[in-house]
């Protein structure tokens, strides 16, 4: 197996553990974001810390491997 498939499994499984966490908390919480204070579903609040992270995770790799192919 390559490095893209086993990359791939680990992603596909990573986002479905990430589902059934979601699907299991739908409960209303209370987020203070500076001085507004929101109440949402728990299950949304952890979709957008998911969905931040991956896109995180994603633009690193970007600019890690554009210096890399720079030097």
């Amino acid at each position: 197996m390559d490095a893209k498939k086993i990359k791939l499994i680990v992603v596909g499984i990573v986002i479905v553990l990430m589902g059934i966490i979601v699907f299991q908390n739908f409960e209303d919480q209370e987020v203070i974001i500076l001085f507004a204070k929101i109440r949402m579903p728990l299950a949304f609040l952890l979709m957008i810390t998911f969905a931040t992270g991956m896109v995180v995770g994603w633009v690193l790799t970007l600019v890690t491997k554009k210096k890399a192919k720079s030097e």
